[in-house]
């Protein structure tokens, strides 16, 4: 609420709070670091320049989220450089995610149920909350998570 007053300070905070998982869910749907990283700060300037419009300061977390897709998904277009990384591992804080094979199986996913699982597992966010991020419908979230871990499964049990 600070932020949307004009407050540098506050606003400054909001982005070193969003800016980890921001950066990890634009490589995710990238794969490419420099992309991601160009995404999340023209995100952010989106966000400097929109913050007083958001009416309900409890749907940040979405909007930041729904910025950063959308900025990964016009520069992605613009460059033409989409490729999909075979390894995320390297992206994932020790804090949050520690077993390397299941970022590793993540990594193999589909790209929209990589998202899916990124989003509700990694960043806690609401089936609710990933829909409208994603642009998709609540029970599409729901199939597609549950495929999803399906798929883990099966690629986790295959590497044992």
């Amino acid at each position: 609420m600070e932020a949307q007053t004009g407050s540098r300070d506050a606003f400054s905070a909001l982005c070193q709070h969003f800016y980890p998982g921001a950066i990890s869910f634009a490589v995710k749907l990238c794969g490419d670091v420099h992309l991601a990283e160009d995404a999340v700060h023209n995100a952010l300037l989106r966000l400097s320049k929109t913050v007083n419009k958001l009416r309900d300061p409890g749907a940040i977390n979405t909007w930041v989220f729904k910025l950063v897709r959308w900025q990964v998904l016009d520069m992605s277009k613009q460059q033409k450089r989409y490729q999909p990384m075979v390894e995320t591992a390297f992206f994932f804080s020790d804090d949050k995610f520690e077993d390397r094979d299941l970022a590793k199986a993540i990594a193999k996913l589909p790209s929209i149920e990589g998202q899916v699982i990124h989003l509700f597992y990694l960043e806690e966010f609401s089936l609710k909350d990933i829909a409208k991020v994603l642009e998709i419908p609540h029970g599409t979230v729901k199939s597609r998570l549950f495929r999803a871990r399906e798929r883990l499964k099966q690629l986790l049990e295959q590497d044992c």
